[in-house]
């Protein structure tokens, strides 16, 4: 998996990956995430990292190859895209107590300001997510090119 990352402006980060189509892809999202976010409040980072492993846990499981995992941060929001090439739109469930999953995206609802999913022409979906997010003031954790396998 290739990470690019760079500052477009002065005020957002962009990180974009493609996501390996087994249980290592979320895992990988969350690190590279979390690389770039440098340090700031661990409530948000928390927050943030747990939305990115939802939604690429859900376009691994569910959708269809290629993934993309996109994170924007402008000004004082971030914002969670994951896509994939499967048309059909994530269902919310409501699970039982005794299910052990069919939560993600209550979970996003429950972490993000607002999420939604947008059509890609009938070529796919982008499910995303926003939420606030202060970007850290220290230079030291900046964005960098890196590729975390090859």
């Amino acid at each position: 998996m290739m990470i690019e990352q760079s500052r477009v402006a002065a005020d957002t980060l962009v990180v974009d990956i493609a996501l390996d189509m087994n249980l290592r892809g979320p895992t990988d999202a969350r690190h590279a995430v979390d690389a770039a976010l440098g340090a700031g409040d661990e409530s948000s980072r928390e927050n943030v990292l747990l939305l990115v492993t939802e939604l690429a846990t859900n376009a691994v499981i569910h959708g269809s190859p290629p993934c993309r995992l996109r994170v924007h941060a402008r000004s004082e929001r971030l914002r969670i895209e994951v896509s994939d090439t499967d048309p059909r739109r994530p269902v919310v469930l409501h699970p039982g107590p005794d299910v052990d999953h069919g939560r993600g995206l209550l979970l996003v609802a429950a972490l993000a300001d607002d999420w939604g999913v947008d059509q890609i022409d009938h070529h796919g979906k982008v499910v995303w997510a926003e939420l606030p997010f202060t970007p850290p003031t220290s230079p030291e954790r900046g964005v960098s090119h890196q590729a975390l396998r090859p």
